[in-house]
């Protein structure tokens, strides 16, 4: 009878509150080269898929008007809110979002619905209810914005409070 595989042992848990001296720089920062370069993978290889004649290496000023408009002032505070809360209705929305007037939240929502990033349902009660969702490319937008907020964050933490002789985060060698 074979021996049995040695179990790894995996390293406990850290503390959200982790004293900076205590934070892992360098395996955190090793994570996300990891990750910017299979990001660099996937859009090489979505390129790839669609063709040379749709070869896009660099945005273009259609992609910066899309991301304007959908990412505009309020918009992402929106599907903030629709993320935590994955179906909720207009006044639900307008409390979690403090200083958002009626008016704009209105706009903000038609302008993603109008972008495939949310989805309006009528829900059949007495009176007819509103609730609003994250589509599948709502749901994809809200995933892929995590890793970049994430490496903001603990980057600007390192900046605030790194280990010592760290005044700033390195930029990554390409």
């Amino acid at each position: 009878m074979p021996s049995p595989r040695p179990r790894k042992e995996t390293p406990p848990a850290r503390s959200v509150l982790a004293r900076p001296s205590e934070v892992p720089w360098n395996e955190i920062d090793r994570c996300f080269r990891d990750f910017r370069e299979s990001a660099v993978r996937l859009v090489e290889r979505v390129n790839d898929l669609m063709g040379p004649d749709s070869d896009r290496r660099s945005p273009s000023a259609a992609d910066v008007r899309l991301v304007r408009s959908i990412f505009g002032k309020w918009s992402m505070e929106v599907l903030v809110a629709l993320h935590t809360s994955p179906s909720a209705g207009f006044e639900e929305l307008r409390r979690a979002l403090p200083g958002i007037s009626p008016r704009v939240l209105s706009l903000k929502l038609k302008g993603l619905e109008e972008h495939g990033m949310v989805r309006r349902e009528i829900v059949d009660a007495r009176p007819p209810r509103v609730r609003y969702l994250l589509t599948d490319r709502g749901w994809t937008v809200a995933w892929l914005s995590d890793p970049v907020l994430l490496f903001l964050e603990q980057s600007g933490r390192r900046e605030r409070g790194g280990p010592p002789g760290t005044n700033a985060v390195p930029v990554p060698s390409p």
